[in-house]
């Protein structure tokens, strides 16, 4: 039961703040710690306003007066969950975020030890608002489960499916010529890592193999898009930039996160559906070799995962190559 202190003092009035913050910022910390465990990050807009929410009552406390010290604390560590991005989201988080976060809460308990502990009853509105976000984070933590779940289990039909292929019609692991790269130098570089990937998946090197498979794919995307540039940094623009933004010129496609570039191939027709959709795991087993990854899920990149990584990137390779050969013909 929360020890109930009538105001009547500047001195109270800063304790019942501190109170108030303490709770806040420590929710903002529990959303976080929820919203980047596990091996797939799952965006939603109301786990973002949940997020903003709180920043917001958390900025409205250290505008107020006594509040100077903390409030030169860099305490957010994302503006909103929007501007991070997948490909490192990890690392963004478990460098940099955490420790914004643990430095600020520290400071705020400090605090509230030196006043004495003292809590008070919330008024409704914080209360409701609490007890909301703790609600939505129970249920969105099921959820999330529930699909990585849903992710993994359709990976291993996956596997299964193309292991009954293979002993069915002995299929081997697929060839890629890189017809249709244009540069010499890039094409001569892809036939290399993809000659390097074979030799890395036949040694067991399973992670060099998962790694040279993003790369290849990322390279192609960049390469791809670029043959359509105009119009694909004019989606990317209507797509990824502010509004008061746009004017500014689209970063090289080069310079592109993985899932941008994913998502704008999708648009200009590139990568099917299924095969963006695909191409999306890729990226993601890409981000799971992170060695941080791999301690905090205990995560194996075994044969198992490498071999699906290959065929997906099967998938988009040819789908690729269809969208070369339409171009051709028209």
């Amino acid at each position: 039961m929360a020890e109930i202190i009538n105001p009547g003092s500047k001195k109270e009035d800063f304790s019942r703040e501190i109170y108030r913050l303490l709770l806040f910022y420590r929710q903002l910390n529990q959303l976080l710690e929820i919203y980047f465990s596990g091996c797939l990050m799952i965006f939603n807009d109301e786990i973002n306003r949940n997020y903003i929410r709180l920043c917001t009552r958390i900025k409205e406390i250290l505008e107020k007066p006594g509040f100077e010290d903390l409030a030169q604390y860099e305490w957010q560590p994302f503006d909103n969950l929007r501007v991070v991005a997948p490909d490192t989201a990890d690392i963004e988080w478990e460098y940099i975020g955490k420790q914004i976060c643990g430095n600020f809460m520290s400071a705020i308990e400090e605090l509230f030890l030196k006043g004495g502990e003292k809590t008070y009853s919330l008024s409704s509105e914080d209360r409701q608002m609490l007890i909301y976000i703790q609600t939505y984070l129970k249920e969105y933590r099921s959820y999330k489960k529930d699909y990585e779940e849903k992710w993994l289990k359709k990976l291993e039909e996956k596997e299964r499916s193309w292991e009954k292929k293979k002993e069915e019609a002995q299929i081997e692991i697929p060839q890629f010529d890189f017809k249709f790269i244009r540069d010499e130098e890039l094409k001569n570089l892809l036939i290399r890592d993809w000659e390097e990937a074979q030799r890395a998946f036949q040694n067991k090197f399973y992670k060099s193999t998962v790694l040279l498979c993003g790369t290849i794919l990322e390279s192609l995307l960049i390469d791809t898009l670029s043959r359509v540039e105009k119009e694909a940094k004019f989606n990317y623009c209507q797509k990824y930039l502010k509004s008061k933004d746009k004017v500014n010129k689209s970063p090289e496609i080069e310079n592109w996160k993985m899932y941008q570039l994913i998502d704008i191939a999708k648009e200009q027709g590139i990568l099917g559906a299924d095969a963006a959709k695909l191409s999306d795991i890729v990226r993601n087993y890409r981000n799971l070799v992170h060695l941080f990854a791999q301690k905090r899920d205990q995560l194996q990149i075994d044969s198992r995962v490498a071999f699906i990584v290959i065929h997906l990137l099967a998938i988009a390779y040819y789908d690729i190559l269809r969208w070369h050969e339409k171009m051709k013909d028209e």
